[in-house]
């Protein structure tokens, strides 16, 4: 059987009530691996074992593009109707539901609320739609950093968790030691403290 050749998808996920909905845009199958590593401004998938990430079980999937690749469609004030827990100098906020508990998505930056023609992005059903997002920052020109937890996107064969373990397309970062001896990257198992 031919493998399917990667192309960009609509993914939709949400935490476990539906309170938090969202889509985020990503290179399914995952084309990724210690052979063909990512390069600036593409998909990531990994996990990191800074005492955050490892604590929050948290499964780092960076669209390419995060303005246009992550759209979250309720609620459309997170930081009004979602909790949040700021860390890495309080630069970088992790959402969660405040009725469930699961956080689906990191921000770093700014955003905004805007309306976008769903009818070509999505299924061709809905036309417009009001959407939050992250923004480029205008003073400082700086991209947005965004992650969603690769476990609330939806269930899909083509982004199956086990096989991405398995075939070694996850990276895992040392994020717990101190920068200048933070240890490379790798591909085959998680840094001292990391997880699978």
């Amino acid at each position: 059987m031919a493998k399917t050749a990667p192309k960009r998808q609509a993914c939709p996920g949400s935490c476990h009530c539906g309170l938090t909905k969202y889509i985020v845009f990503l290179t399914l199958p995952h084309p990724f691996s210690s052979s063909n590593p990512p390069k600036w401004a593409e998909q990531e998938i990994y996990r990191c074992n800074c005492t955050v990430c490892h604590k929050m079980g948290f499964l780092h999937v960076n669209p390419a593009h995060p303005r246009d690749d992550f759209m979250l469609l309720s609620p459309l004030d997170p930081d009004r109707d979602l909790n949040i827990y700021r860390c890495c100098d309080k630069k970088q906020k992790y959402y969660f539901c405040p009725r469930c508990g699961v956080r689906c998505f990191t921000l770093g930056g700014e955003s905004e609320t805007v309306v976008i023609d769903f009818k070509d992005l999505v299924d061709g059903k809905e036309k417009k739609r009001e959407v939050w997002r992250a923004k480029w920052d205008g003073e400082k020109d700086t991209e947005p950093y965004v992650s969603v937890n690769g476990t609330t996107i939806d269930a899909r064969e083509d982004l199956d968790l086990r096989v991405l373990t398995e075939e070694k397309r996850v990276q895992y970062f040392d994020g717990r030691s101190e920068p200048e001896k933070e240890k490379e990257p790798r591909w085959d198992r998680p840094h001292d403290g990391g997880s699978y």
